[in-house]
C-alpha cells in the first residue's frame, strides 16, 4: 500500500494588470492518492483512489456576459481570471488478475478492472464560446464514467 499527498499554491502575479494576482490555470491545491495491492496465491487484487480539489477557471459576467461592439465581433465578458473552481475530482479504481497454467509450458493470466468504480461525473475542464446567435455556450470536458476492462494474456 502507499499514499501520497501534495499541496500546491501556484499563483500568477502581474504588476501591470488588474487584478495583479490570481491562481495559475493548474493551481490544484490538494491532491491525495491511495493505492493498495493484495496477492493471495495466484490472485492479485488492486484498489486505487484519486482525489483532488478543482482547478480554477473563469466564468462570464452574470447578466452582462457578451460585449457587443459595432466594428469588432462580439466577445465574452469574463469575470476576474480564474476566480471560480471546478468541482472536486474523485475516482476509485479496482482490478483483479488471476494467473494460471495451460498445459505445462504455457502461462496465462486473466484480469478484469473497473475505472471510476463509483461512476462519479468528474468535470475536467469548462470553457465558453459564442454560437452564431452570439449566445454563450458552456462546454464541459467530462472524464470517463464507470469503465470496465478485461484482459487475457498468454506467455509461451
Amino acid at each position: 500500500s502507499w499514499m501520497s499527498y501534495a499541496y500546491n499554491d501556484n499563483t500568477y502575479y502581474f504588476e501591470d494588470i488588474t487584478p495583479n494576482e490570481f491562481p495559475n490555470n493548474l493551481d490544484i491545491r490538494h491532491t491525495a492518492t491511495f493505492a493498495s495491492t493484495y496477492n493471495y496465491r495466484n490472485l492479485k487484487l488492486g484498489l486505487g483512489l484519486n482525489y483532488r480539489t478543482g482547478k480554477p477557471y473563469t466564468k462570464p459576467v452574470e447578466g452582462n456576459n457578451v460585449i457587443d461592439t459595432f466594428f469588432f465581433p462580439s466577445r465574452i465578458n469574463y469575470q476576474d481570471p480564474n476566480s471560480s473552481r471546478l468541482p472536486d475530482y474523485l475516482r476509485a479504481d479496482a482490478s483483479l488478475i488471476y494467473d494460471f497454467s495451460i498445459g505445462g509450458r504455457v502461462k496465462a493470466s486473466a484480469g478484469i478492472s473497473v475505472l471510476n468504480l463509483l461512476g462519479k461525473r468528474n468535470v475536467l475542464n469548462i470553457y465558453y464560446r459564442l454560437n452564431d446567435q452570439d449566445e454563450i455556450e458552456t462546454v464541459e470536458s467530462i472524464s470517463l464514467g464507470l469503465t470496465p476492462n478485461a484482459s487475457f494474456r498468454l506467455s509461451f
